[in-house]
């Protein structure tokens, strides 16, 4: 592939950088306050872009590592200091100590906004205190931040509409049923055995096509698969697809998912761009990879941080080894 093919990840290059604490900042800001820890027109700039994409790059700062050794400061310096210049500081730190990530992280949009979400119910012990000369915002207890998280990340970030969904879902079926080949990343074949059980559940599911991935390859098991990394032809309803740039906004699309592919790739001496017979793949698969610890799971089932959690538990999903035993076709 060609450096000029290649687009930003959104991972590891930020479009918007902000400090920390100016996450709490950007919520009370949707809530109709005006935020004293961010300007109103930046928070509005940005909410604007965050309800256009919810793939956007987003970076924590903080200047909490910026504070100078005790013997370059005199008598004068301290006079001078700010008390909201610690108090931001430990703010961030917070924010950061809560959300489990670091001064300079970079999240996208929809990652972050959820694990707010999740993290952080209330601005209270963050942005305010009772302790005299802590008090802090005036507006951090009358409720709009926990009113916007009560609507969820959809208030704040992009969400596609069912009705977008949808119409991606029938052309996106159309393409599986009729084309000359599919296109699906590795991974999503064990997803396949996973949901599939064995049998179990022979059923279509709501937030992808690999249901209809499985009904052509029953109906045509030599159908060409050309094995590609990112989003595949499993993914174009999921609410979790970007259409503006092919990116998974998912926890699971952030990098991990990324991971697992290349392993297969690896493990089965494949390489991305491979064309198999469905067939051909499958037993592959089923030969090499016996369970989904292997892959999911790492290897060892240890999970290292929030962005490398284990689909199905770190002992491997039992629907894949049900589906190895029975078979798909």
């Amino acid at each position: 592939m060609t450096d000029a093919k290649r687009i930003p990840d959104g991972v590891g290059k930020p479009m918007v950088e902000i400090e920390a604490r100016q996450l709490l900042g950007l919520v009370c800001t949707k809530g109709g306050l005006t935020c004293p820890l961010i300007e109103p027109g930046c928070a509005h700039a940005i909410l604007a872009r965050l309800g256009k994409d919810p793939t956007l790059p987003v970076q924590l700062n903080s200047n909490a590592d910026t504070v100078p050794h005790y013997t370059t400061l005199t008598s004068e310096d301290y006079a001078q200091r700010d008390p909201d210049d610690a108090f931001n500081r430990k703010r961030d730190l917070d924010v950061l100590q809560r959300l489990g990530l670091l001064p300079g992280s970079i999240r996208r949009a929809r990652y972050l906004f959820e694990l707010l979400f999740a993290r952080i119910d209330t601005p209270g012990g963050i942005c305010v205190y009772d302790t005299p000369g802590w008090e802090g915002c005036p507006h951090a207890r009358n409720g709009a931040y926990e009113r916007i998280r009560e609507e969820g990340w959809q208030a704040v970030v992009h969400a596609r509409t069912k009705k977008e969904m949808r119409a991606f879902r029938e052309r996106n079926v159309e393409r599986i049923r009729n084309g000359e080949q599919l296109y699906v990343r590795p991974h999503h074949f064990m997803c396949l055995a996973c949901g599939y059980a064995g049998g179990e559940n022979d059923a279509p599911r709501p937030n992808d096509t690999l249901y209809e991935i499985l009904e052509r390859i029953r109906r045509q098991p030599d159908v060409p698969v050309t094995l590609v990394e990112g989003c595949c032809e499993a993914c174009d309803c999921c609410d979790g697809f970007h259409p503006g740039n092919g990116r998974c906004v998912h926890t699971c699309g952030l990098i991990r998912d990324y991971k697992k592919d290349l392993d297969l790739f690896q493990k089965l001496g494949l390489q991305p761009g491979d064309t198999l017979r469905a067939c051909d793949f499958i037993d592959l698969l089923f030969e090499r990879i016996a369970s989904t610890r292997e892959i999911c799971g790492y290897g060892d089932g240890i999970v290292t941080s929030e962005e490398w959690t284990i689909c199905s538990g770190p002992e491997g999903n039992p629907g894949y080894e049900k589906t190895r035993s029975t078979g798909l076709l």
